[in-house]
C-alpha cells in the first residue's frame, strides 16, 4: 500500500471513530432519558451538545493542523516574496482553521493582513480582535491588532491602546524572536503617538533582548507586503 493510499486510511479511520463516539453519547443520552422520563428534551439536546463538542475538540484541533500545516510552508516558501493582496486563495482555508482551533495563533495574524489588504479593511480588523478575544494572553495577536489598527484602520488612538496592553507582564510569547519583532512594532506605534515613556520602556527590552540572544538573532523580520515594516 502506498504512502498516500495508507494516509487516506488512517484519516478515514479518524473520522470514522469520531461518528462511532458521537453515536455512543446519542445512545446513552436516550437511555438516560428513558430511565428518566421526566427529563427535558431541551435539556438532553444542551447536553449533547456540550458533551459532543468536547468529545470533537482533539478531532478538530487535529484537521485545523493538517490544514494549517499544509498551508502555513506554502505561504513562507513559495508565496515568501509575494505580497498579501496576492495570497487570497488562502482565506477560505485559514477561516476553516479559525473555526475549528479558535487558539491556533499563526491564521489570525496572517489572515486578517491577507483580508485587509484585499480592501477587505473592516473585516480584516475584526479577524484580528478576534485573535485576541480568543488568545487574550497572547502578545503576537494583540500587536499584530494593534498594528492592523494603526496600519489600515487610520486609528492610532485604538493602535496605541492595544500596544500599551501588548506591554503587559502577563502577555505570552512563544519565544525571544517574537517579542524582539513585535516590540520593534510597539516601538514604532509608541512613536508615532508620541508616547515618549514607553518608546524608552520598549528601547530597554529591545537592548535586553539583543544581549539575550546575540547573534542568534535573525537580521530581517517578516515584511511580507515588501514595504521593509515589519508585518508581524
Amino acid at each position: 500500500m502506498g504512502v498516500h493510499a495508507q494516509k487516506g486510511m488512517r484519516a478515514w479511520m479518524v473520522i470514522t471513530l469520531a461518528v462511532l463516539l458521537l453515536a455512543l453519547l446519542l445512545g446513552g443520552q436516550a437511555l438516560s432519558d428513558h430511565v428518566v422520563p421526566e427529563a427535558s428534551g431541551g435539556a438532553t439536546v444542551d447536553a449533547v451538545g456540550r458533551a459532543g463538542f468536547a468529545y470533537l475538540s482533539g478531532f478538530r484541533t487535529y484537521i485545523a493542523a493538517v490544514l494549517w500545516n499544509r498551508l502555513h510552508p506554502v505561504m513562507h516558501l513559495y508565496y515568501s516574496g509575494v505580497g498579501f493582496r496576492d495570497m487570497r486563495y488562502m482565506v477560505s482555508t485559514i477561516g476553516a482553521v479559525v473555526m475549528l482551533d479558535p487558539q491556533l495563533i499563526e491564521p489570525y495574524y496572517v489572515g486578517a493582513w491577507i483580508v485587509a489588504a484585499n480592501d477587505q479593511v473592516a473585516e480584516g480588523i475584526a479577524l484580528a480582535r478576534k485573535g485576541t478575544e480568543a488568545n487574550p494572553r497572547s502578545g503576537l495577536l494583540r500587536v499584530n491588532y494593534a498594528e492592523i489598527l494603526e496600519v489600515w484602520g487610520n486609528d492610532l488612538a485604538a493602535a496605541h491602546e492595544q500596544a500599551a496592553i501588548a506591554m503587559d507582564p502577563d502577555m505570552e510569547w512563544r519565544d525571544g524572536f517574537e517579542k524582539h519583532d513585535s516590540y520593534a512594532v510597539i516601538g514604532s506605534i509608541m512613536r508615532l503617538f508620541g508616547d515618549e515613556e514607553r518608546v524608552a520602556l520598549v528601547d530597554a527590552e529591545i537592548e535586553r533582548i539583543n544581549v539575550e540572544l546575540g547573534d542568534s538573532l535573525p537580521p530581517d523580520p517578516h515584511d511580507h507586503d515588501g514595504d521593509g515594516v515589519p508585518d508581524h
